[in-house]
């Protein structure tokens, strides 16, 4: 098949991103031909790997929904000429619309923008997360709980591009999401269920994931975006309450960086608290033979959690909040641990029974690594994905 992948980026510069460059090598690497139409620039040595095309304004929650910016993903379109269209992140009605003419569309939905103008679902007026559908009520919501632009025209032009791609995606061939949270907050919204079907994000075990024994050291490792809502906050307060000298090291880069090594300052004597930078996925696995156990924080309803699945594939256990589309990959109890969100005593107590308690490390470790290798691996995800790439292009072709 050619197959053209559309989204907003074409870099790394994310877990939806990586995903994407991910399943493109794969796709090709399986015979099919695959090209890119994207708004921001490309990395280096991306541009000239495969056929790719940026139009900018064309994708990003920032979109240019004029008839020249239609014109020229239309032109792109047809240069590369693809059987099938993938798409991903691809925010901007106008070209949505334009793709979805042109040829059978798929679309992977890695966020939560199609059930909520604010791709969020945390209001600033109350602590939780919000549970409604998308609907006409958000509006007001914008003004309520503050988690819309409060500028009338803004929030009716946010608002109104969530409306406009919801209803084209309703003219896809298939909705892929990542978990039963993202297909359950489309189906309330008002999607058909047939339209939805879950394929959980993939990822390998590595070789040196083969544990016969647990970390020698009490270490927890949070791996992530250095941003408020994915909670590296709350394992700082967390450590008080951990009695053994314990070390934390926090791997990421973000605007909130600054706000968590002034936290890391206050931390108890007794324990260490480590920043490092960001790494590619390959270059991790020194980092993982290091923890004990894995935290994951998040206080957003994240649609997955890829870091959940990925320190499963290393052979270690995952303490997270018991939030968004995390039920999806932690069997509490077995692989790991989910806790009340923003239950500080809960995650301090789980943690240090990993920290405490080698051998239950070990044993809950080696689960969540068969729980990856028995559900979460590439092969079936690939194999689905050319599936239904495959009847899209076939229910396309039928009067």
């Amino acid at each position: 098949m050619r197959i053209l992948f559309c989204g907003e980026h074409y870099a790394p510069t994310g877990g939806a991103e990586g995903y994407m460059l991910d399943v493109m090598d794969r796709l090709e690497a399986l015979g099919h031909e695959v090209g890119m139409l994207h708004d921001t620039p490309a990395a280096p040595g991306l541009e000239d790997r495969r056929p790719a095309r940026r139009v900018p304004g064309s994708m990003g929650f920032e979109h240019d929904k004029s008839a020249a910016v239609a014109r020229a993903v239309r032109q792109a379109v047809e240069a590369f000429a693809p059987e099938v269209l993938y798409l991903h992140q691809a925010m901007n009605p106008a070209v949505n619309e334009a793709l979805i003419a042109m040829a059978p569309a798929a679309q992977y939905i890695h966020g939560i923008r199609l059930t909520c103008p604010s791709g969020r679902r945390l209001p600033r007026t109350w602590d939780g997360i919000c549970t409604k559908p998308f609907d006409i009520h958000c509006l007001w919501k914008a003004h309520t709980q503050l988690c819309m632009p409060r500028r009338p025209d803004t929030a009716l032009r946010v608002w109104n591009d969530v409306r406009l791609n919801l209803k084209l995606s309703r003219r896809l061939h298939r909705l892929l999401v990542p978990s039963e949270y993202v297909r359950g907050l489309l189906v309330s919204g008002g999607t058909d269920p047939a339209l939805v079907e879950v394929l959980p994000y993939y990822t390998d075990i590595p070789p040196a994931a083969e544990r016969t024994r647990p970390s020698p050291e009490r270490c927890i490792l949070g791996l992530g975006r250095l941003e408020a809502e994915k909670g590296f906050q709350h394992l700082l307060e967390a450590l008080p309450l951990i009695a053994e000298p314990t070390t934390l090291e926090i791997v990421g880069e973000g605007h909130f960086k600054g706000e968590l090594e002034a936290l890391a300052r206050r931390a108890p004597e007794r324990h260490r608290v480590l920043f490092s930078p960001w790494a590619p996925k390959a270059e991790l696995t020194a980092t993982y033979a290091r923890a004990r156990v894995v935290a994951f924080p998040s206080t957003s309803p994240e649609t997955f959690g890829l870091v959940g699945t990925e320190a499963m594939a290393h052979g270690i256990p995952v303490v997270a909040f018991g939030v968004g589309g995390v039920a999806q990959w932690m069997s509490g109890g077995r692989t790991g641990a989910l806790v009340p969100r923003k239950d500080i005593p809960a995650l301090a107590r789980a943690l240090d029974a990993y920290l405490s308690d080698p051998g239950l490390a070990l044993r809950h470790g080696a689960a969540g690594r068969e729980e990856v290798r028995r559900r979460f691996l590439p092969g079936p995800h690939i194999q689905r994905l050319e599936e239904v790439l495959r009847e899209a292009l076939a229910a396309f072709r039928t009067p």
